[in-house]
């Protein structure tokens, strides 16, 4: 379980670092990304790139 855990955060960090790059290439949002106001802060929440790049780990570690 507690590997499944350290998998998402890691992805959760990657997915964050390749969010700008991805959404030029990409031409925007994944569906599932959330974009929250909070006064005069944007936080970007990845969650479409995240599940994304879950299942390419859990496909590429099935193969393993």
């Amino acid at each position: 379980m507690i590997k499944w855990l350290i998998v998402v955060v890691l992805l959760a960090i990657v997915a964050g670092f390749l969010d700008p790059m991805l959404r030029q290439r990409l031409g925007g949002r994944l569906p599932g990304d959330v974009d929250l106001r909070l006064g005069r802060r944007k936080l970007r929440i990845a969650l479409g790139m995240t599940v994304l790049l879950s299942v390419l780990a859990g496909l590429i570690l099935r193969r393993l």
